[in-house]
């Protein structure tokens, strides 16, 4: 995969430069609901949830219509344009996904005014890069690509920053600086594995919404890990149908040699301490 960089951070050729100049200058929406995550930390996951949401409450019908994944993003084989032309022509409300970091995303999420809501899952950084690298492992098979190296490099590069989206530590940081802001809910991936109930109810608050218990844990049991593995996994959608994995917290453990994860303890001491933003590591 053809990589490029724009302002200090790597991007695949599906994310241009032209669209990555215009994002910043966004029309965001008084009603926007933006769901920001760093790559493989319980995006399409948190999507789910929020639409199931909004539509037991009644503020829309089918959420598909709503919903634009990765809007950064344009696939040459099936999108006619970029997913951020494209929703512009979305019914309000939106759901809008990007894995951009705050510097570049929309200004008016980046700092947000009005009413639009802003959801930021986090997921603990060494589940992250294992997460990817076998992502990437079944892309690469899946289109019958050779550009991966070794879990070994790969665990290096992502490291030093050197990865698609940049580094972690910035991507999160830039983000958690809004923690304090009724505009934003932070939520992490560990919480919705120990406890979904909760996170879904936290969700349906922070979206205005009056869903009684029962809907809540309808919603929670229809979005368990193990439910959306099993429709996802039968896509046809290659992209989607590799979405899901093991969705364990801990599994970078069957992947890093005790100098790895010495080398990530070191920074994450280093980058997270004093800044009140702590993750689960199993």
């Amino acid at each position: 995969m053809a990589l490029h960089q724009y302002k200090g951070i790597l991007f695949p050729d599906t994310i241009s430069k032209d669209t990555l100049d215009v994002i910043p200058d966004y029309p965001v929406r008084d009603d926007d609901i933006f769901i920001l995550t760093y790559p493989k930390s319980g995006t399409n996951w948190m999507m789910e949830i929020v639409g199931k949401v909004m539509k037991a409450a009644g503020k829309m019908a089918d959420p598909e219509e709503h919903v634009t994944w990765c809007f950064e993003l344009q696939m040459p084989e099936s999108d006619e344009k970029p997913r951020h032309v494209l929703a512009m022509d979305s019914p309000s409300p939106r759901i809008i996904h990007t894995h951009l970091p705050r510097q570049l995303a929309p200004k008016m999420v980046a700092n947000p005014q009005g009413k639009v809501k802003v959801i930021v899952v986090l997921r603990n950084p060494k589940d992250v890069v294992v997460s990817f690298y076998h992502y990437e492992k079944k892309m690469e098979t899946e289109f019958d690509m050779e550009y991966l190296e070794s879990w070994d490099a790969y665990a290096t590069n992502y490291l030093e920053g050197n990865c698609m989206y940049g580094d972690f530590y910035d991507h999160a940081l830039g983000w958690w600086k809004m923690k304090d802001d009724s505009h934003f809910l932070f939520l992490k991936y560990e919480d919705m594995k120990k406890d979904l109930r909760s996170v879904v109810g936290d969700v349906a608050a922070f979206l205005e919404t009056s869903l009684d218990k029962v809907t809540v844990d309808s919603i929670a049991e229809s979005c368990t890990f193990n439910t959306l593995k099993a429709a996802w996994g039968s896509s046809d959608d290659a992209l989607k149908k590799h979405l899901c994995r093991k969705g364990v917290i801990g599994d970078w453990k069957s992947m890093f040699t005790p100098e790895q994860n010495a080398a990530y303890d070191a920074k994450h001491k280093l980058r997270l301490e004093g800044t009140g933003l702590e993750f689960d590591f199993e």
